[in-house]
């Protein structure tokens, strides 16, 4: 009762104006994390979120630690011992509070804002915080994100994530991928030091129906070593009258093998 009463306290002092916070609500727009990417400008990690009803876009660079949390839980990864956000879904859930959503609510000197909303011992409660955290927590808590319209108007340009000829790689096969750069590697917790990761994979593509997820590393296709996704796009390019290619693929740190039917 102590410590539910303090995050009550807590919350109530970190809580904006009730008129700001149900502007923020009422003004919002829900999103899902699309992707994540490492901007190849500056090798930081970006989270894509995109808005449900008109697939607008918005890039958030993060740090690293927030980047894999927020990875291992979209890869479905369990590890033995509670991270940060998985510790602080325990206690919410332990203290019998309901993390009814999460919002990115602003984006002041280049930086952006979220609260967590909280529904506890029947009170509302608003938790300042960071979007990274927010997002991590919101997934592991089944929670929806929102963005503010003000926010999601602001969005700046996604990095490029490769050349303009991936187009053709996504509309054959569903895929977005990217160069297995270092930095992506340690985000995705991977071993593997030459292929293309899968950074997304459009739902009811063929890549998906094949078994392909993000977060698996292409190594070969059709037996053509890929270490870069131009080299990904070309042996595609050069399959293009196949009915079929193979993967060689890397799948949470195993090898296996993924046929995946074409499009006609």
């Amino acid at each position: 009762m102590k410590l539910m009463n303090g995050l009550m306290l807590v919350a109530t002092l970190l809580m904006p104006s009730f008129d700001v916070w149900a502007a923020q609500e009422s003004a919002s727009i829900e999103t899902k994390v699309k992707t994540l990417l490492i901007d190849p400008s500056t090798q930081t990690p970006v989270v894509v979120l995109e808005s449900i009803a008109d697939k607008r876009a918005l890039p958030i660079w993060i740090d690293v630690p927030e980047a894999k949390a927020i990875a291992l839980e979209l890869e479905h990864v369990k590890l033995p011992r509670p991270l940060t956000h998985d510790l602080i879904r325990n206690i919410l859930q332990g203290l019998n509070a309901t993390l009814q959503r999460v919002t990115i609510t602003e984006l002041r000197n280049n930086t952006y804002f979220a609260l967590l909303s909280l529904a506890a011992k029947g009170q509302q409660l608003q938790i300042d915080s960071r979007p990274s955290d927010a997002i991590a927590v919101a997934l592991r808590m089944k929670a929806p994100i929102f963005v503010s319209a003000q926010v999601l108007a602001k969005s700046k340009p996604l990095p490029a994530a490769g050349p303009a000829r991936a187009e053709q790689t996504q509309k054959k096969l569903g895929v977005q991928a990217q160069d297995l750069t270092t930095e992506l590697a340690k985000l995705f917790d991977s071993q593997q030091q030459k292929g293309v990761i899968v950074t997304d994979v459009l739902l009811g593509s063929a890549a998906m129906k094949a078994g392909l997820q993000r977060g698996d590393i292409i190594t070969r296709v059709n037996d053509q070593s890929v270490s870069s996704a131009g080299e990904l796009e070309a042996t595609i390019q050069d399959a293009k009258a196949a009915a079929q290619i193979r993967l060689e693929v890397i799948k949470k740190g195993k090898p296996t093998t993924i046929m995946i039917d074409l499009p006609s």
